[in-house]
């Protein structure tokens, strides 16, 4: 099978899905098939290609220059994902013989679909990571209703113009059926972390521990990731003053995004000294970083879930790692945890009970082994790329012509 992968995102720029690319390029060359990615080039920080990819000779990329636009600024950022719709085209009408297309969602994506069938007349598996324009517009990049609407209106022929569209979770296949999208296309194919790379480290072999000279006597609860603007930075400030008379528990927030300076200041501002900042960690640091805390959390804005999903939260799973989730309760997601007695989901406004949560379990090692435990037996059940990628291979092979 001939894929033609095509993306508005690169390998060079830390992106949380980047990780999920790369398993998932892998494991189709693996598998016989051949790869034509296109792909931007933003911000340099990673290479275009990540080595693990380019010992195979049916791997082949182009790599588009793009400029970099802040999230916020979110008419620019339109316009440039506008004309990258266009410049790729440039790409990929070079490219023959591909059996389906893999297209990778963004906010133009209807733009790309009208193109594709326009000039390439081949079956397009639309993959969608955040449902736009929801997405946008409840986390406040989109402020305007009208906007909003325009942009729903303008998004609702890429449900039509697609052959197979795949999402992350059951909250998002209710997402986009409810916007259009007919059911009976509609498959989820859960985030997945890479069995290969994917795992928990041990302390005395921690790399990211042994980099900072990070103490063992303190208690550690961790964010890791993008600080952007799905990331809920007033849970983090407001659980830490709750839980700032335990000395020995310490928050350790890892990575870097356009909000990290506030968050910082503000913290700062506060005296919140258990807040403990460390910059972006390279990729290969990943289940050394994510096996450096006790507990982890993930603080997301309201009308996060249901558009999208935490990429991060199967790679914590195998990590052997207990997520705490500050998200709308209701979700499927959220109850997920619950139900299975691997972890935490509390509404996004209740700071109490996330910090009086982690200052119980800081008492109870016993109770976190065992919910990790769980956390890992279902990640492995239910979100190794093993399990996912071969159902997306199937996706693919039903679609393909």
């Amino acid at each position: 099978m001939n894929i033609l992968y095509i993306t508005a995102e690169g390998f060079d720029t830390p992106n949380p899905n980047n990780q999920m690319a790369e398993t998932m390029i892998g494991d189709f060359l693996k598998s016989g098939h051949s790869v034509h990615l296109v792909q931007s080039h933003r911000k340099g920080i990673n290479p275009d290609v990540p080595e693990s990819l380019t010992q195979y000779v049916k791997f082949s990329c182009d790599t588009i220059p793009r400029k970099v636009v802040d999230k916020s600024h979110f008419v620019k950022r339109y316009r440039n994902d506008v004309h990258y719709a266009f410049t790729a085209m440039k790409h990929w009408i070079k490219v023959k013989d591909q059996d389906v297309i893999y297209l990778q969602s963004n906010p133009t994506i209807t733009y790309h679909l009208i193109l594709l069938k326009l000039f390439q007349r081949c079956p397009i598996v639309y993959s969608i990571y955040d449902v736009f324009p929801g997405h946008a517009y409840d986390i406040g990049v989109i402020k305007s209703k009208l906007i909003y609407k325009i942009l729903q209106f303008l998004q609702k022929p890429s449900y039509t113009l697609a052959d197979a569209i795949t999402v992350l979770s059951k909250d998002m296949k209710e997402k986009v059926v409810e916007q259009g999208a007919p059911a009976n296309k509609v498959y989820v194919v859960p985030a997945w972390f890479d069995v290969n790379t994917a795992r928990e480290i041990p302390r005395d072999k921690n790399r990211f521990i042994k980099k900072y000279n990070i103490p063992e006597d303190r208690f550690y609860v961790q964010f890791a990731g993008s600080i952007g603007y799905v990331f809920n930075y007033r849970t983090v400030i407001e659980v830490a003053k709750r839980i700032q008379k335990e000395k020995n528990i310490n928050i350790q927030i890892i990575g870097d995004g356009p909000v990290k300076q506030k968050f910082v200041e503000e913290a700062k501002k506060l005296e919140l000294n258990n807040i403990i900042f460390y910059p972006l960690q390279p990729v290969e640091l990943v289940p050394d970083v994510y096996s450096a805390c006790d507990l982890c959390m993930i603080p997301l804005k309201r009308g996060v879930i249901g558009n999208g999903v935490p990429s991060k939260a199967p790679i914590l799973m195998a990590c052997h790692r207990v997520i705490l989730n500050s998200v709308e309760t209701n979700s499927s997601y959220a109850k997920m945890f619950i139900e299975n007695n691997m972890g935490l989901s509390f509404d996004i406004l209740d700071y109490d009970g996330m910090a009086n949560a982690i200052i119980e379990l800081s008492h109870k090692p016993e109770e976190i082994h065992y919910m990790a435990d769980n956390a890992y037996q279902y990640g492995m059940k239910n979100y190794s790329s093993t399990r996912s990628i071969k159902k997306l291979m199937r996706i693919l092979e039903k679609t393909k012509r």
